[in-house]
């Protein structure tokens, strides 16, 4: 068998996460906002969850509240403010954690204008594209060439 970055680290990863407690999501056929990387059915499922009283009106304004958010420049402030304000429409439930949705995804595309970035994994938080992980193959001991060091030297 052929070890590769898949097999060596993405796969154990995605491992490591589910039995974490993150659901493992295939890009084949999720559909997310191409505008805020948000999969809005995630979203609307997790924050109906948290929030029962609140209506799908109100939670379609807080998915495009955080729209317009994430349209801003300002390095995620107001995101985080937003998944940590206490009043109101709760994002994320801090107060208890296991009530959020959490999934893993590979290869997600994010895009940002003309930019855009696939990291290797993404982890996702109530439809929130929150994590980003890059995995590296690891090198082995033997194809690494370091100079012999003698430990008496100052060097």
């Amino acid at each position: 068998m052929k070890f590769n970055e898949d097999s060596r680290v993405k796969i154990p990863a995605i491992l490591h996460l589910t039995r974490l407690g993150y659901t493992y999501l295939s890009l084949k056929g999720l559909e997310w906002d191409a505008s805020s990387n948000i999969v809005p059915s995630l979203f609307c499922e997790s924050v109906s969850a948290i929030n029962p009283s609140a209506t799908s009106s109100e939670i379609e304004t807080a998915l495009a509240h955080l729209d317009l958010v994430l349209d801003n420049e300002d390095l995620g402030k107001q995101l985080y403010e937003k998944i940590t304000q206490t009043s109101g429409l709760k994002i994320i439930d801090f107060e208890d954690f296991d009530r959020n949705s959490f999934h893993v995804v590979t290869e997600f595309t994010c895009k940002k204008g003309d930019e855009e970035f696939r990291p290797d994994i993404t982890l996702l938080i109530n439809g929130l594209p929150l994590v980003f992980i890059e995995v590296k193959k690891p090198i082995s001991n033997s194809a690494k060439n370091y100079p012999a060091r003698n430990p008496t030297s100052n060097a």
